[in-house]
């Protein structure tokens, strides 16, 4: 037999493959000079490079599961998690606070509100069932009975396994795929015939915990079920055989019931006739469960905090996993304007909305923060302050090398604009850089010739008309320190560097305010001519983009909101985020104007 010189192991193309194993047989010499086209031979060829790229295709698949970064299938993600200490997020039911008033009969001491009972709201034609988190006891006070009480969207389930001594392998399962695990509960009953409870708590690690301890692990497994797992005797007190585990949890409808705000009483207690609700805000927290995307960045942030929140790398990593937290930015005291030392500082763009309501504020400092810091360090979640961008792009295209046209073009370009919004910023430490969305609208198509980009800033914020407030407003950069009055050929046009909306200031109508100098003034509008209000209304600084409005006090807008609209022409192209900032571009601060340069080039000859 030859020396096997014409082996070749390195293809994965079909036609390849079979063309190495002929290349391989007819440098044999039995097969020397066999004409393999036509022949029986042929079909084996075909079904050993069939099997042969099959098995590739499969090893190199089962091989990319193996990774964190590279699995696609659920389980594999979460089975790799696991190896982090990390239990991805369950589905999030949607949570209420607020005041519960009671009409009763007669005059009781008090009223028990029992744990589950139940109240209903609608949105989008579609109702949902909301249960009280906890038995309340409501006390009158000046014969009124009311009293806060919390609620969660669901169905309560209740499942039951019995331990079995002959079953080593027996699992204790939640296979309800829409489960909130945040509120599980487990009890376990000694027997049948003894129904003494104990209550079993929920821990993630291992730290404090001996052999007595009534602890349960939650983990999620195969196919999106989470299962619970108790001691061994070691940590956390083992089962005996004969006792009955009780899980009883939310069945939740995830995002779906967020918003809802007005809840009818629907269950029966004794005594109580009636139960009217009043929200302190909509509900929210509604989620579903975590996504195989935001397991795979997590899971190593997780792991490297080490269930403890030191560094704003552990702040970030542990708000992230709740599911009412879009984007996280973090800075301490020390870095704060004005300094407040002693301080952490968190900053939260949440799932829906723009900010959180102060019930999941306080949830999330009280029940996720506080067990893990330090002692000595206080946090304070603000609020985000969004950077808007109102973008100008006037595009010339040529008409001749595109089936589409200018409408669609344009439709294109501002789709384009969306997505750079979507990918790119819009999320705290988010850099708005202005060559790569110009190129981007350059390669949008073939036919775009070259695209003009002018970005100015705006800052929208909420005033208290008929008091005399001081503001600052902080654009956390440059403003356009041209001379004042700018030509039309100067590249972001004419007029003032700072401009706002119509308000209405001590009795004039059409007032604005307008920068001079470093100086902002408030004038009116009279005819053709701008006619001084106040003028000395603040300062600006140029270089931080910082405008300080003293006793500023607008008794109306123009547009009936109570908003002021500050609008800044950058000093620099690109637009950076400072602290609780987000730069973020709304559709309807869109426009874009198509040029056809064919028409123009006929225009101009």
């Amino acid at each position: 037999m030859a020396e096997n010189r014409n082996l070749k192991v390195d293809e994965l193309n079909f036609d390849l493959i079979k063309a190495n194993f002929r290349s391989f047989l007819q440098s044999q010499d039995q097969f020397r000079d066999y004409n393999f086209e036509g022949s029986g031979l042929t079909a084996l060829l075909d079904i050993l490079a069939y099997n042969t790229y099959y098995n590739s295709f499969y090893l190199n698949m089962a091989s990319a599961e193996a990774f964190l970064s590279t699995a696609q299938k659920r389980n594999s993600v979460v089975a790799l998690a696991k190896s982090l200490n990390y239990t991805p997020r369950s589905v999030s039911s949607a949570r209420i606070t607020g005041t519960a008033t009671l009409t009763v009969t007669g005059s009781p001491t008090s009223v028990t509100i029992p744990q589950y009972t139940e109240f209903s709201g609608t949105i989008d034609g579609t109702t949902y069932k909301f249960l009280t988190t906890e038995a309340a006891v409501i006390s009158p006070d000046s014969g009124v009975y009311s009293g806060t009480i919390s609620l969660v969207e669901g169905t309560v389930i209740t499942r039951r396994y019995t331990v079995s001594a002959l079953d080593t392998d027996q699992r204790f399962l939640i296979p309800n795929l829409n489960a909130d695990t945040s509120t599980l509960s487990v009890t376990v009953l000694n027997s049948s015939s003894d129904s003494t409870t104990r209550t079993f708590t929920k821990v993630s690690n291992l730290v404090e915990v001996d052999a007595t301890d009534q602890v349960f692990f939650l983990e999620e497994v195969e196919d999106g079920q989470f299962e619970v797992k108790f001691g061994d005797d070691t940590f956390g007190i083992a089962l005996d055989a004969g006792n009955i585990v009780v899980l009883e949890y939310i069945a939740s409808s995830g995002p779906d019931a967020n918003d809802i705000q007005v809840l009818t009483y629907n269950d029966s207690i004794s005594g109580v006739t009636t139960i009217t609700f009043t929200a302190a805000d909509p509900a929210s927290g509604g989620a579903i469960r975590e996504s195989i995307t935001s397991i795979r960045f997590n899971a190593p942030k997780a792991y490297e905090s080490q269930n403890r929140v030191v560094t704003a790398e552990d702040y970030r990593a542990l708000l992230l996993q709740q599911s009412s937290v879009d984007s996280v930015t973090v800075w301490g005291g020390e870095d704060n304007d004005p300094p407040e030392y002693g301080k952490v500082f968190v900053a939260i763009k949440p799932v829906v909305g723009t900010a959180l309501s102060a019930t999941e504020k306080a949830n999330l400092i009280n029940t996720v923060i506080k067990p893990k810091k330090i002692l000595t360090v206080s946090t304070e979640i603000v609020d985000p302050e969004f950077l808007y961008l109102l973008i100008d792009s006037t595009v010339k295209y040529n008409s001749d090398n595109t089936s589409l046209t200018g409408a669609e073009l344009k439709s294109l370009v501002t789709t384009v604009i969306q997505n750079f919004n979507d990918t790119d910023i819009d999320e705290f430490e988010r850099y708005f850089r202005y060559s790569k969305l110009s190129r981007l609208i350059d390669f949008a198509d073939r036919s775009i010739l070259n695209n003009i980009l002018s970005v100015r800033m705006r800052r929208e914020v909420a005033i208290q008309l008929g008091i005399s407030t001081r503001y600052e407003i902080n654009f956390s950069n440059a403003i356009d320190n041209t001379t004042n009055g700018r030509p039309a050929t100067h590249p972001y046009g004419a007029g003032n560097k700072v401009t706002s909306n119509a308000f209405t200031y001590l009795g004039f109508t059409n007032c604005f305010l307008e920068e001079n100098n470093g100086i902002m003034r408030i004038y009116r509008t009279f005819g053709a001519s701008n006619l001084a209000v106040v003028s000395n209304a603040g300062t600006l600084d140029y270089t931080t983009g910082k405008i300080i409005l003293t006793n500023f006090a607008p008794t109306a807008f123009a547009d009936g909101s109570t908003t002021l609209k500050l609008t800044a022409f950058p000093g620099e192209k690109d637009i950076l985020p400072l602290r609780n900032q987000i730069v973020q571009i709304r559709d309807a601060d869109i426009t874009v104007t198509m040029l056809d340069d064919k028409t123009i080039s006929l225009v101009n000859r």
